[in-house]
C-alpha cells in the first residue's frame, strides 16, 4: 500500500496568503495551470515560504509517519511539486 499526501493540501497551505486555494486557482486560471505557469500568480515573501516549508515537512512527516531521513530524501520531489514562487523585490 502506497502512503501519499494530497498535493492540494501542501498548495493550499500557502494560497491561504492569498486568500484563496487550488481549485478557484483552477477554475480562475485554467490556461495558466495547464501550463504550470500559475504559480507565478501567487508569490510569497520569503517569511512565508519558509513558514510553509516548516509546516510543510511536519505535516508530511506526521501524516506519513515518516523518519527525518526519509523525509530528505523525498523533500526535492515534493517542493518541486507544490512549493510557492517567491516575490522577488
Amino acid at each position: 500500500m502506497k502512503r501519499e499526501i494530497d498535493r492540494y493540501i501542501l498548495i493550499n497551505e500557502w494560497l491561504k496568503y492569498h486568500d484563496t486555494n487550488a481549485i478557484e486557482v483552477i477554475q480562475k486560471h485554467p490556461e495558466e495551470v495547464k501550463t504550470g505557469d500559475w504559480f507565478r500568480l501567487y508569490p510569497v515573501t520569503q517569511e512565508q515560504h519558509d513558514d510553509w516549508v516548516i509546516w510543510a515537512k511536519e505535516y508530511i512527516k506526521k501524516e506519513l509517519k515518516i523518519s527525518n531521513r526519509m523525509l530528505n530524501h523525498d523533500w526535492p520531489w515534493v517542493y518541486l511539486d507544490t512549493a510557492p514562487s517567491i516575490k522577488q523585490e
